[in-house]
């Protein structure tokens, strides 16, 4: 799949390949809330495949709900590989899925810190394979930052079939 594709592609395509392999998806997103997870729900036949979402906006909801150390937190902030990589393995243990993605970032326009400005977001993906996480810029306003990024996670999940 290619950047050109939209996200309702990618979710299409996601729900198909899936359902052929037998396999489920759940989603942790805090600065998308909840667009990878609607994505996906709104193709059909999407209930094979999505086991679940967790919108997981602030730290303590992502500490409670996910199982996101506190240390996590404190330490590298919501906004990091490690919280991407505990915020998709708490989703795939907390849905129990053969596959979860993660969302966290800086939607913009404010927020961000000089290593991570507005339109950084990390994204985890968990499967029986481990855990891996990637960090993306995107450029744009905050809705623009925020669907660019919920295409990726698409394609990243993609990428695990």
């Amino acid at each position: 799949m290619t950047s050109q594709c939209s996200a309702d592609d990618l979710a299409a395509e996601l729900v198909h390949r899936a359902s052929q392999a037998g396999l489920t998806v759940a989603t942790a997103e805090s600065c998308t809330a909840g667009m990878v997870a609607s994505t996906i729900a709104d193709i059909p036949g999407s209930s094979a495949v999505l086991r679940g979402g967790a919108v997981t906006y602030c730290d303590e909801i992502k500490h409670r709900v996910l199982g996101v150390a506190s240390e996590t937190l404190v330490e590298h902030t919501a906004v990091s590989h490690e919280t991407a990589g505990e915020m998709a393995a708490g989703a795939r243990r907390l849905f129990e899925s053969d596959l979860a993605v993660s969302l966290t970032g800086y939607a913009g326009p404010g927020g961000g810190t000089p290593e991570d400005p507005a339109g950084t977001v990390y994204i985890g993906l968990a499967s029986a394979g481990g855990v891996q996480t990637l960090r993306c810029t995107f450029p744009g306003e905050r809705n623009v930052v925020r669907r660019a990024a919920a295409a990726r996670a698409l394609e990243l999940l993609l990428e695990l079939l």
